[in-house]
């Protein structure tokens, strides 16, 4: 009993310093079950139903041991909360906040998003948004239960790069801030265009796309025949309208027809396929001009200049050439078809010197060049 008696006067002695060193009007915290005597007759005692119960304290009268009740605008300056219900200390930690998703830098294909969270006391939860907050934090719930979880609810972000800050404050006022950044995807890839679109393929194709967070091109291409393959498109980079080409190896399916299609992957897993292109020849063999040297002829004293081509090419598209000498170079054509592999044509000049590229190309884009210089003296 004498033992007793001494940690009870031990614990008002400490009760009383710790009160004395706060100043006028403090919020008192009392635990579940903690007698409130009130020196003031008119207003009833109380017991405390739950934990961190609070009440506006103006002073602890020690000699009859009950408290003078203060005025709440008072106590919410002066901040803080003291535990008089049971070790007398000053509680000044904030919640423990735990967020469990989003994830920090997560990537997500859709503005709606599970928002959880852990707390192990009650306290208001916010947040703020770093880049579009214009100053006003967003409310998330109100006295929060603590728990695990407190919180698990799906709520829309921005589509985009998010930036937010977290503050939760429990009831005292004690808060913890949380910063967290994730990425929200959830626009599919577009395609705006593949080559070749012609009945003819070389090997080389082409995609026009808009992505902004391009993760990876794939082109998938062949046939019953020889087998289906596929391949990824190296380089490519987000944006608008963008223009990515890849140069496959066809020489497996030279003769034959086959389909293709790409599918644009974006980092949150969207992605997009496009068109499937059937019915493609593949020719993979380019012309071959059998009089290399002597396809072309210059008579002194004429304008013409006389081209016979003998060519080997199943696919001809055309013969081009372009006098890089004119005052305004532009590409002409020369044949567009074969006779019994031979194509003839004769093409004026103006004096002087020329300098002049041809180039021979057949259906699938295969070509060869040559370049010819001559002088014309009429």
């Amino acid at each position: 009993m004498k033992k007793q008696i001494i940690l009870t006067l031990t614990s008002i002695i400490l009760l009383v310093l710790l009160i004395s060193s706060v100043n006028a009007d403090f919020w008192a915290c009392f635990k579940k079950g903690d007698k409130i005597n009130f020196c003031n007759p008119d207003t009833p005692d109380r017991t405390s139903p739950s934990n961190g119960y609070m009440v506006c304290i103006k002073e602890y009268n020690e000699t009859r041991q009950c408290y003078n009740q203060g005025s709440p605008g008072k106590c919410n300056q002066a901040g803080g909360c003291l535990n008089v219900g049971g070790n007398s200390s000053i509680d000044s930690e904030p919640p423990v906040f735990a967020l469990n998703n989003p994830l920090q830098n997560g990537i997500y294909n859709s503005k709606s998003i599970l928002l959880d969270f852990d707390l192990d006391e009650k306290a208001d939860v916010y947040y703020y948004d770093n880049i579009n907050g214009r100053g006003r934090w967003t409310r998330v719930c109100s006295d929060c239960s603590p728990g695990s979880p407190a919180y698990s609810k799906n709520r829309r972000f921005n589509e985009g790069i998010n930036n937010l800050t977290f503050k939760a404050m429990d009831v005292i006022g004690n808060e913890m801030l949380l910063n967290l950044s994730f990425t929200i995807d959830s626009k599919k890839p577009r395609i705006h265009k593949t080559e070749p679109r012609s009945e003819y393929a070389s090997g080389l194709f082409e995609i026009q796309y808009s992505e902004e967070n391009l993760k990876e091109i794939r082109i998938f291409y062949g046939n019953n025949e020889t087998g289906f393959r596929n391949s990824s498109l190296n380089n490519c980079s987000s944006g608008e309208r963008k223009w990515c080409p890849i140069d496959v190896n066809l020489k497996d399916y030279d003769g034959e027809r086959i389909e293709y299609y790409f599918i644009v992957k974006d980092i949150a897993r969207n992605e997009k396929k496009s068109q499937i292109r059937q019915n493609l020849i593949v020719d993979t063999t380019f012309p071959v001009l059998n009089n290399p040297g002597s396809f072309w002829s210059y008579t002194a004293g004429e304008r013409y200049v006389y081209f016979v081509f003998n060519i080997t090419e199943k696919n001809l598209d055309k013969i081009t050439y372009i006098d890089n000498s004119a005052d305004n170079p532009r590409w002409k054509t020369l044949c567009s078809r074969l006779k019994d592999g031979i194509c003839e044509a004769k093409k004026s000049f103006s004096k002087g010197s020329h300098n002049v590229d041809i180039q021979i190309t057949d259906k699938a884009g295969n070509s060869i060049a040559k370049n010819i210089e001559f002088e014309v003296d009429y």
